[in-house]
């Protein structure tokens, strides 16, 4: 199962394979995450093994231009999104002793310049990954974070980036021990794993996909 806010992407990924679902809908919105665990219950019988939270928007720009309403839009997001659909889907995660996995970013420990309600945000799921581990432990149910590095989405591919987020893209790309951007994939690859028997032992851990950048 898949959600997002615009239907084509979803559309298009959910043709590649019959076992895809997808439900639009924007997460903000809780009233979209009731539609998304009522599909749930209703194409796989409420049963739900793991929980991917990954969503976030990180703004651009100085504390001295910010207003409380980026504030709201950021952790709105990043943050209460994310608790609000673990805690609707917990009760599916418990009877099927499942597991967590929540995108935090290499910002939430290794901060950068003109980040501060991104970095903030994430450094808050950093933490709800960790207290999460210790309350579902003996439940049966994991929780782990990944903290990507700089990924190449389509967020980078924009025609229409600005001067200064052109800027800050070139700033990041400096600061990478590996020179590049990472990719999707590499991020997928350590999500596998958390979601894998493999990982049976691992809860309350953040692995970082970066690059070295978090090495400084």
């Amino acid at each position: 199962m898949i959600t997002g806010r615009r239907e084509e992407p979803l559309k298009q990924t959910a043709s590649t394979d019959s076992k895809i679902s997808y439900v639009a809908g924007d997460i903000t919105n809780s009233q979209d995450v009731d539609k998304i665990m009522n599909c749930i219950k209703d194409r796989f019988d409420g049963q739900l093994d793991i929980l991917v939270n990954n969503a976030g928007w990180c703004p651009v720009q100085s504390i001295k231009d910010m207003t409380i309403e980026d504030y709201d839009q950021a952790f709105a997001l990043d943050v209460r999104a994310l608790v609000d659909l673990t805690i609707q889907s917990l009760p599916l995660l418990l009877k099927t002793k499942g597991n967590i996995i929540n995108l935090s970013s290499v910002g939430a420990q290794h901060t950068n310049y003109q980040l501060s309600m991104y970095v903030g945000a994430k450094a808050a799921v950093e933490n709800f990954t960790r207290a999460w581990a210790l309350d579902l432990a003996q439940d049966g149910v994991r929780v782990n974070a990944i903290a990507p590095g700089a990924i190449r989405t389509n967020i980078w591919n924009s025609t229409n980036l600005s001067e200064e987020e052109r800027a800050h893209e070139k700033r990041i790309t400096d600061t990478i021990p590996v020179k590049r951007f990472g990719q999707a994939q590499e991020v997928a690859n350590v999500a596998l794993f958390l979601a894998s028997d493999e990982a049976s032992y691992v809860t309350g851990s953040v692995y970082a996909v970066d690059g070295g950048h978090g090495s400084f």
